[in-house]
């Protein structure tokens, strides 16, 4: 796994987790690990295989664990504790230019939207007509997206 591949899986995770209700404080700190990481001439496979994790600012030893069970097997232990509260399908929603995980995780807690087909279903439905915050030229985006 390459450093920019390792980077994305904790920018991933950190919106996953704001999706799942996780405190976006927390969550941050994972899409601050990630630049550093992708910045990084030596490749955090190396680093690893080395024990220096930790050498990584901002990573302690709950953050090396998770990062170390990226590389092995491409999903941390933090991701599978939340996928009880929910589904790994909301990442797609982040996709769509625009929508955010805040933004994401409205559409999920308030709609019960975890993916971008059943982001389509709602917009074809006129789910948002009277949702707050969202407006025409939003909706006008993420239908020309979803198709």
């Amino acid at each position: 796994m390459t450093n920019q591949d390792l980077a994305q899986k904790l920018k991933d995770l950190r919106d996953f987790l704001i999706i799942a209700g996780y405190p976006e404080g927390h969550a941050t700190r994972y899409s601050h690990i990630a630049r550093y990481i992708e910045k990084m001439k030596e490749p955090a496979t190396t680093m690893m295989s080395e024990g220096r994790l930790g050498e990584i600012p901002g990573v302690g030893p709950l953050v090396k664990q998770y990062i170390r069970e990226i590389l092995q097997d491409g999903v941390s232990s933090k991701q599978l504790e939340f996928e009880k509260d929910a589904p790994i399908s909301v990442l797609e929603l982040v996709r769509i230019p625009g929508l955010g995980a805040k933004t994401a995780r409205r559409l999920f807690q308030e709609f019960g939207i975890t993916s971008q087909a059943e982001l389509k279903t709602a917009l074809e439905a006129d789910v948002f007509v009277d949702a707050a915050g969202i407006g025409p030229k939003t909706l006008a985006t993420w239908r020309q997206y979803v198709g």
